[in-house]
C-alpha cells in the first residue's frame, strides 16, 4: 500500500517552497535543494507502489522518506511560523531566529539528500527491485467518471424485497397488541442499518404508527444524548429539555409516547444490556408499539426481547449480480461478452453487500474488457479465501489503491468523524480545502476549491466509499456518511501512516506515534491528559485538532490554543456545555497557519462576549464558523481578512463600520451566514464591499426591532452583488420584493418571516429553487399566473397554516420538478393544472387535512394505473 500521506507531504511542501518563495529569501539554497530531493523522493514513491510488500528495503526506505518528510515540514512549518510572526519585531531579533532555524533547514536537506542517493541506487538495481523511473500523469480511470454521476442511494440496494415484507408485516400485526421488540442481527456490512431505513421510510409504516423515530447507538453512547434525539424526531425540543437532567428527560419521553402508537429504530447495538438501560423510557400501550434493534452481537436480541431474531441472510447470486451490475455499469446494461466473468467475481463476494459495493466501484473505473475484468478477478480471489471481516479489510485495501492519490487522503479524512456521524459535506468540503488536500488546476479553467472538493466528494461517492444520506434541493449532497468498517480501515491506515490518530481516552494514542493531527472523541479529561503530557505527543506537529465530545469545556479550548501553535484547522462539535463559553482566547492570534476554526453546540445555546481581534490577524484563516450570540458583535478588525472565505455565526450579528481611511473590501468572502438587518448592513452593501459574495443569510437579533423600510432598502442594496446566487431571509418584517427583480439569485429561503411578496418572487428570470417555512401569508389563495416562475425547479411549502385554495394558470412554472407540502394544514386542494406539468418527478405532502389526502390518496392510484412517470407521497 503506497504511503498517500507521505506522498501529499512532499508535494504539498514542493508546492508551499514555489508559492512562499518570499518568505524563505534568506535560506535560497537550502529551499532549492530541498524542492529537488522532495520532488524526487514523490517520484519513487510512485514507482515503488506495490513493491514494498516484497522488498524490505524499499519497504525502510519509505519509512526513511516519511520520517524525513514529517521533519521537513516540521522544520518548515517553525521557519515560516517565526518569520510571519517577526515581520513586526526589530530587525536584530528577527535575524537571530531566522539563522536559527536556517540551520534547522540545513540539517534536513542534508538528510533528503542522503535518502536521495539511496533512491538513485535502487533505480541503478531495477532488475533486482522491479522498480524503474517513469513519468506520471493523472489517471485515466478518473476520466470515465467525469460527468457521469449518479444517484445510487443506501435504498437503492438489492435483495432486500422479501426481507422488508417480512419484517413490515410483523411490525404491523394488528393481533399483537403488546408492545414488543424487534431485533435484526447480522456481520458487520451486511446491510443491517439498510434494511432498517427501508422499514423505516416504508409509507405503511409512516401511517400506522402516530410517531416514528430513529437513534443511532454504536458502542459508545449516552442515555441522555439517545432520548433528545428521539424528542427531536417526536418534534418535542424546547430550551428546557436541554437543561433535563437524564431521569428527568427518561421521564419526559415516557410522558410524550404514552397512548401513543409509535415505532422506534434503535441501530447499531453493541452493549448486551443496552435494552434494560433505556427499557424505562417506552410504556406498553397495548396499541402494538414497535421497537426495532439491529446488532452484531445475539446476545442484544436475546436480552431486548423473547421473539427470535431475525438473522439477515446474506445476498443472492442473482441479488448479488444485480447489485453489481448496478455499481460497475452506472446503471446501465452489463455487455454480453463480460456477464459470465461478472458472474464468477459477484459469486465470489459471497453475498457480503458491503464487498459488491466496494468491487463494483473499482470495476467502475476499469476498461470494461475481458482482459481487464480477468486479470482483476484472479486478484480479488486471494482475497476472498479468508475469513468474512479479514475478507472485507482486503477488498477495502484494495479500492484504496485503486483511488487516485488525490482522493486517498480524502478518503482517509472520513475517519476523524465519530462512528455514525451524519457528516456535513460543507464542513468535510471546506476541511479538505483548509488542509491543502485540493490540488492545483494547471489548466486556464482555475476553478474555486470548494467546487473541486465537492467533485472530490462525488468521486468517492461513486466509488462507494462514501455514502450519500441527504442531498440538497439542487442535487448536491448535503450530509453523508462513511460505513463503520470503512471508517475502521481510514483509521488503521492513517494511525500506520501517522496522517492522524482517533482518541477516545488516553490509551489510544501510541507512544511511537507523532499524530499529524488528532480527533477527541469522548471525555474531555482524556485530551487534558494528553496535552499536560509532553512524552505523549509532539504537539508543535499536530497540524488540525477536532473534537467530537459531549461536553464542551472551555479549558479545552484554551489548552488547544496554547499546546498547538502550529495547527491549521480547530473544530469543536460537541453536544453541551458546561458553563457559558464568554469569551475566545486572545491567545488565538499566535495560531499563525489557522485556516479553519470552527464551534459548534448541538444541544445548547451558547452566548459569547466577543472574537477577539487577535483573529483577525491570522493571514490564512479561511472560514469562521462559531455558534454563538456574540455581544459585541465581530471585531471592527475583520475588515483586514482578506483571506476570509466563510463567516459563519449563531444568531444575528452586525457588522462593523469598516476604517474611514484606505479601501477596505472583504473580496475573498463568498458566504456570510446570519448578518442582521440594519442601515449599516445596507450602507456596506451598496458601497460593494462583498464583490464575490455568493450565499447569503439575513436575520435579526434579538435585541433589534426592525421595520420594513429598513428590510427593503438593504435588499435594494444587493443589486449591486452580481455573483449572489442564494439569499436567505428569517424573522423579519417583508414588504415588496420588486427590488430584486434585476438579481441573478437561483435559491431564495423565507424563514419564519410576516409576509411573502409571491409576485415579485415569480417574476425573477433565474430562480430555480424557493423554500417558504412558516410564514405568514396574507391570502388564503394562491394565484400563480402563466409566466410566473419560468425557471423554478424546486418548491417547498412548510407550515404555511392559513392556505387554503391553489389555484395553478396553464404555463406558471414549466419546469418544476419537484414539490413539497408539509403542515399546511389548512390547504384543501392540489391544482389540477399541477399534474400538467411536463417535468413534474415528484410530489411528496405530509401532515395535512384528511379530506386533501382522501383525495392525494384517490389521485396516487390514478397516477400508477395510468403510469404517469411523476411520484406522489403521501405521509
Amino acid at each position: 500500500m503506497t504511503d498517500a500521506v507521505v506522498s501529499f507531504v512532499l508535494e504539498n511542501l514542493k508546492n508551499l517552497l514555489i508559492h512562499e518563495v518570499n518568505l524563505f529569501r534568506g535560506v535560497k539554497n537550502e529551499v532549492n535543494l530541498l524542492r529537488s530531493d522532495l520532488g524526487f523522493m514523490n517520484a519513487f514513491l510512485k514507482d515503488s507502489e506495490g513493491k514494498e510488500a516484497n522488498h524490505h528495503l524499499v519497504k525502510e526506505l519509505i519509512d526513511q522518506i516519511r520520517e524525513a518528510a514529517f521533519d521537513a515540514e516540521d522544520v518548515i512549518n517553525r521557519y515560516m511560523a517565526q518569520v510571519v510572526r517577526q515581520r513586526v519585531r526589530n530587525l536584530p531579533k528577527k535575524l537571530f531566529h531566522c539563522l536559527d532555524h536556517a540551520a534547522e533547514l540545513h540539517r534536513v536537506a542534508e538528510k533528503t539528500t542522503s535518502l536521495r542517493k539511496r533512491i538513485e541506487n535502487i533505480y541503478a538495481n531495477k532488475t533486482t527491485y522491479g522498480i524503474e523511473a517513469r513519468s506520471h500523469g493523472d489517471e485515466n480511470a478518473e476520466q470515465l467518471l467525469e460527468e457521469r454521476r449518479r444517484d445510487v442511494e443506501e435504498e437503492d440496494v438489492m435483495g432486500f424485497v422479501d426481507d422488508t415484507k417480512k419484517l413490515v408485516d410483523q411490525l404491523l400485526d394488528r393481533g399483537r397488541l403488546k408492545r414488543e421488540v424487534i431485533t435484526t442481527i447480522g456481520m458487520g456490512g451486511l446491510g443491517k442499518t439498510t434494511l432498517a431505513r427501508k422499514i423505516y421510510n416504508n409509507p405503511l409504516i409512516k401511517d400506522f404508527f402516530d410517531h416514528c423515530a430513529w437513534v443511532n447507538v454504536s458502542q459508545k453512547y449516552k442515555t441522555s444524548v439517545l432520548r433528545l434525539d428521539i424528542l427531536k424526531c417526536l418534534g418535542k425540543l424546547s430550551d428546557k429539555t436541554y437543561n433535563m437532567s437524564d431521569e428527568e428527560l427518561k421521564t419526559t419521553l415516557r410522558e410524550n409516547l404514552t397512548e401513543k402508537r409509535y415505532f422506534v429504530v434503535m441501530d447499531d447495538v453493541w452493549e448486551p444490556e443496552f435494552w434494560n438501560k433505556v427499557r424505562a423510557c417506552f410504556p406498553d400501550n397495548s396499541n402494538g408499539s414497535r421497537i426495532l434493534i439491529t446488532s452484531r452481537d445475539k446476545e442484544v436480541a436475546s436480552n431486548a426481547s423473547s421473539i427470535p431474531p431475525y438473522f439477515l441472510p446474506f445476498l443472492s447470486e442473482e441479488a448479488s449480480w444485480q447489485l453489481l451490475c448496478k455499481k460497475a455499469f452506472l446503471g446501465e446494461k452489463c455487455p454480453s461478452n463480460l456477464e459470465s466473468l461478472g458472474r464468477t467475481l459477484a459469486k465470489n463476494c459471497k453475498g457480503l453487500p458491503l464487498s459488491i459495493v466496494v468491487l463494483g466501484g473499482i470495476l467502475a473505473n476499469k476498461e470494461k474488457t475481458h482482459r481487464a475484468w480477468s486479470d482483476f478477478v484472479g486478484n480479488v480471489n486471494s482475497f476472498l479465501i479468508n475469513n468474512d471481516e479479514k475478507r472485507c479489510a482486503d477488498i477495502l485495501a484494495l479500492s484504496y489503491n485503486h483511488l487516485p492519490h488525490k482522493l486517498r487522503v480524502c478518503f482517509l479524512y472520513g475517519g476523524i468523524f465519530p462512528e455514525d456521524h451524519l457528516i456535513s459535506a460543507r464542513t468535510l468540503t471546506q476541511l479538505w480545502v483548509a488542509e491543502g488536500f485540493i490540488a492545483d488546476q494547471n489548466d486556464s479553467r482555475k476553478m474555486d476549491e470548494i467546487k473541486i472538493a465537492e467533485q472530490y466528494l462525488e468521486g468517492l461517492i461513486d466509488r462507494s466509499l462514501i455514502q450519500v444520506a441527504s442531498r440538497r434541493s439542487d442535487g448536491g449532497v448535503k450530509t453523508c456518511r462513511i460505513h463503520d468498517l470503512l471508517r475502521d480501515f481510514c483509521i488503521k491506515t492513517s494511525s500506520q501512516q501517522k496522517f492522524y490518530e482517533v482518541l477516545v481516552n488516553e490509551l489510544s494514542l501510541s507512544n511511537r506515534n507523532n499524530p499529524r493531527r488528532l480527533s477527541i472523541q469522548g471525555k474531555i479529561d482524556s485530551y487534558e491528559r494528553i496535552s499536560s503530557s509532553s512524552t505523549s505527543c509532539n504537539s508543535l506537529s499536530v497540524g488540525s485538532l477536532f473534537f467530537f465530545t459531549s461536553y464542551f469545556d472551555h479549558n479545552a479550548l484554551e489548552r488547544a490554543v496554547k499546546n498547538f501553535r502550529l495547527i491549521r484547522s480547530l473544530s469543536f462539535e460537541v453536544s453541551n456545555i458546561h458553563h457559558s463559553l464568554h469569551r475566545i482566547p486572545e491567545e488565538i492570534g499566535q495560531l499563525v497557519f489557522l485556516r479553519y476554526f470552527k464551534i459548534s453546540v448541538t444541544y445548547a445555546y451558547v452566548w459569547l462576549k466577543a472574537i477577539p481581534a487577535s483573529i483577525c490577524k491570522l493571514p490564512y484563516l479561511e472560514t469562521i464558523h462559531v455558534q454563538a450570540w456574540i455581544e459585541e458583535g465581530l471585531p471592527k478588525e475583520i475588515w483586514i481578512m482578506k483571506q476570509l472565505r466563510h463567516l459563519y455565526v449563531g444568531h444575528g450579528i452586525g457588522l462593523p463600520q469598516p476604517p474611514s481611511k484606505g479601501a477596505h473590501t472583504l473580496s475573498n468572502l463568498q458566504v456570510l451566514c446570519r448578518v442582521e438587518v440594519d442601515k449599516k448592513t445596507a450602507i456596506l452593501f451598496r458601497k460593494s464591499l462583498f464583490p464575490n459574495l455568493r450565499k447569503l443569510h439575513l436575520s435579526r437579533s434579538h435585541t433589534c426591532l426592525i421595520d420594513q423600510s429598513m428590510v427593503s432598502e438593504i435588499l435594494a442594496s444587493l443589486e449591486s452583488s452580481q455573483y449572489l446566487q442564494i439569499l436567505k431571509l428569517e424573522r423579519l418584517t417583508i414588504g415588496s420584493l420588486s427590488s430584486l427583480s434585476s438579481s441573478k439569485l437561483t435559491k431564495i429561503t423565507v424563514l419564519n418571516c410576516n409576509s411573502v411578496d409571491l409576485i415579485s418572487l415569480g417574476k425573477l428570470a433565474n430562480l430555480q429553487i424557493l423554500k417558504i417555512k412558516r410564514c405568514d401569508i396574507s391570502s388564503r389563495q394562491l394565484h400563480f399566473m402563466a409566466g410566473e416562475f419560468p425557471q423554478l425547479e424546486v418548491f417547498k411549502m412548510i407550515g404555511l397554516r392559513g392556505i387554503e385554495t391553489w389555484e395553478l394558470k396553464t404555463h406558471a412554472m414549466p419546469k418544476l420538478e419537484h414539490l413539497v407540502i408539509d403542515r399546511c394544514t389548512s390547504l384543501r386542494n392540489l391544482p389540477d393544472e399541477l399534474w400538467s406539468l411536463a417535468n413534474l418527478r415528484m410530489v411528496q405532502v405530509s401532515v395535512i387535512e384528511a379530506d386533501l389526502k382522501e383525495k392525494l390518496m384517490i389521485k396516487q392510484s390514478e397516477l400508477k394505473e395510468d403510469g404517469y412517470s411523476c411520484k406522489l407521497i403521501v405521509n
